[in-house]
């Protein structure tokens, strides 16, 4: 079953639970997961990133990356980060990977960080063309996440947070 039906499934179990207190607070918690799981969905942009990594990593003879969510929010509050400042930044990466390391028991964690490009094969391509992303993108990782948000004006920010 995909993400987005299995959401749906959720939603719709949510919707029929019956009317008693005891329900009501069930209901309450799973309406709360049912907000960590959406805030934890990758979106179109994303997913067709994290494929164009994939497909250039299984084009070179490299494993497939897997999604890993602890690292999916850490990417999404790193391109928050970056609109709030209104630049690219490795800001605070010690404390992120840290984080990630403790909380998922990752030995690696690097990232790629991007902005000024309108769509994600272009920022893709940019990060072939420099010899430090591609490093990342093609390193001895197993798992990625990654976060494209725009900021006010349309421009999108790029975050992609790999770890082993």
């Amino acid at each position: 079953m995909r993400t987005i039906e299995k959401m749906f499934y959720v939603l719709v179990l949510i919707a029929v639970q019956s009317c008693s207190k005891d329900a009501y607070i069930e209901m309450e918690e799973q309406s709360n997961l049912s907000i960590t799981v959406a805030s934890n969905i990758q979106t179109a942009r994303e997913n067709e990133l994290f494929d164009l990594v994939n497909e250039h990593r299984l084009s070179i003879g490299l494993n497939e990356l897997q999604f890993e969510s602890v690292s999916y929010h850490y990417a999404k509050e790193h391109t928050r980060y970056m609109i709030d400042k209104g630049q690219t930044s490795h800001a605070n990466f010690e404390q992120r990977a840290k984080s990630i390391s403790d909380k998922t028991g990752a030995s690696d964690v690097s990232e790629n960080v991007a902005k000024d490009y309108d769509t994600v094969a272009e920022a893709f391509e940019a990060w072939l063309d420099s010899p430090n992303h591609r490093k990342n993108l093609e390193g001895d990782y197993t798992h990625s996440a990654l976060s494209i948000l725009p900021d006010e004006e349309g421009e999108l920010y790029f975050t992609q947070i790999f770890v082993r």
